[in-house]
């Protein structure tokens, strides 16, 4: 009886024992689970942490990054439509848009092998303004990389505006583009859009509507470092029917450098104005058929050539950069100093005279108007010295300036837009009358440009470029800037 009351008594020990080894075991191991749940605990929140540190600095670096980067938005001419409405054309990043969208893409570097760039797209930019100058609609060209309009142009009907763009991914290494002209409705709808191609690097600078079509002109010219001969490259001009097919076309000029820069009619055809070469400005007269009439060369512009051109009274003027220094190196070669200059040519394409104003730095008039009783001209200086009125000069940087000529060329009044950076006036027309313009028969001026300046309300970020479009009175006096 005892024995088996000790086996059982040993039965239920081990037992016993067994139990608490099993609960001991049972809470060793919970307290191991609860341990290793502790420790992944923290290993989490520290790889959380890692990776919001990351994430922080990854947008730091972004940042700093994007703060590095100059944002561009530009209008490179203005038109008054008709005392209807204004129609200006540009490129923009489209960084700081309301109407349209910025975006980036990828491409080898042509120079660094295995570099590759990623960059935002500059977009060609065409912006309608009502009489108030404010935006009515804001159109880009969609295209996969890059595209600028230089130029457009309204009638009852239609829209035209030309510039280039990157046709295809292969020309960003070689930074080459096709020449683009597009026609749209005058609500902003494209109805159709031509490329246009001769020597590699093709561009539209101006275009005018005829009364049978339309005509672009631009430059077609090698890549750098191509060579050739090829006789149709240089300064172009191309004649288009409505529907975008070429009726003509005929060039001038070197393939390496020639440019048309401006077309106007006249009643037997066409003169254009650009570049021929280094410092040699062009003037060519072309028949209605496209056929070349006259050519003429003016050896002392600046590196930028002629730029616009207006005809009045059988004399052609011509905004541009002018050499008016006579020093020479010791070598003998000519040191260039160049002052904005206005040139002068009777209706065969001879010199007739040329107005300028400048200081010890370089200056350009981009754009001029002719009016009954003076002419008046925008550009920029870089000079300290240049007698402008309200010039807040600053060092390395460009001040946007107004000037008018009587036409004997004496300076009547001149007027700087000045601010703590850059500016850039590009083109003059007349303004919408207000109603107080109507009563008193004034008539104001309607200027474009870009800047990178902080102005009056407009503060900007003292970094990226802004569009700018500008009211100007009779006295020069700025009345309205958006």
């Amino acid at each position: 009886m005892k024995k088996t009351d000790n086996k059982k008594n040993k039965s239920y020990k081990e037992k016993r024992i067994e139990e608490k080894n099993k609960l001991k075991k049972e809470k060793k191991e919970i307290k191991d689970y609860t341990k290793l749940k502790r420790i992944a605990k923290v290993v989490m929140i520290i790889c959380a942490v890692i990776i919001v540190f990351e994430v922080i600095a990854m947008l730091l670096m972004n940042t700093k990054k994007e703060n590095e980067l100059t944002y561009i938005d530009t209008l490179n001419s203005i038109e008054n439509i008709d005392n209807e409405y204004y129609l200006a054309a540009g490129s923009s990043n489209f960084k700081h848009s309301n109407y349209n969208t910025p975006f980036t893409y990828e491409y080898e570097d042509g120079i660094q092998e295995g570099k590759i760039n990623r960059v935002y797209a500059e977009q060609a930019k065409l912006v309608k303004y009502d009489n108030e100058m404010n935006i009515v609609f804001e159109k880009t060209f969609k295209t996969d990389y890059d595209s600028v309009y230089y130029d457009a142009k309204a009638n009852k009907d239609f829209i035209v505006a030309v510039g280039s763009y990157v046709y295809d991914k292969s020309q960003l290494s070689i930074n080459t583009r096709d020449g683009l002209i597009v026609k749209y409705d005058l609500d902003g709808n494209m109805i159709w859009s031509k490329n246009y191609q001769v020597l590699g690097d093709t561009e539209f600078k101006s275009v005018i509507i005829v009364e049978d079509g339309i005509i672009a002109v631009g430059q077609s010219i090698y890549e750098n470092m191509q060579i050739g001969n090829h006789p149709t490259g240089g300064g172009i001009i191309v004649k288009y029917d409505f529907d975008g097919n070429e009726i003509w076309h005929n060039n001038f000029g070197g393939n390496k450098s020639g440019i048309f820069e401006e077309i106007v009619p006249v009643d037997d055809g066409y003169i254009v104005c650009g570049k021929d070469a280094l410092n040699y400005g062009l003037l060519i007269k072309y028949k209605l058929n496209g056929d070349m009439e006259w050519k003429n060369n003016y050896e002392f512009t600046d590196t930028y050539g002629m730029y616009d051109l207006e005809v009045r009274d059988d004399k052609i003027y011509i905004a541009s950069g002018v050499n008016t220094s006579n020093e020479k190196d010791e070598e003998g070669n000519l040191i260039y100093q160049y002052d904005a200059g206005i040139i002068i040519f009777d209706m065969k394409g001879d010199l007739v005279d040329t107005y300028s104003i400048g200081g010890s730095s370089d200056d350009r008039f981009n754009s001029l108007m002719l009016l009954d009783d003076k002419i008046i001209a925008v550009g920029y200086t870089n000079s300290k010295d240049i007698k402008i009125k309200d010039l807040d000069y600053k060092e390395n940087m460009s001040e946007g300036i107004i000037v008018t000529f009587d036409y004997d060329g004496k300076v009547l009044d001149t007027k700087a837009y000045s601010g703590d950076k850059n500016d850039i006036l590009t083109d003059i027309d007349f303004a919408i009358p207000g109603t107080a313009d109507e009563i008193n028969g004034t008539k104001p001026y309607i200027v474009s440009g870009y800047s990178n300046s902080k102005h009056g309300l407009f503060k900007g970020n003292n970094k990226d470029y802004y569009g700018k479009i500008l009211e100007y009175n009779e006295k020069l006096e700025l009345v309205n800037e958006k």
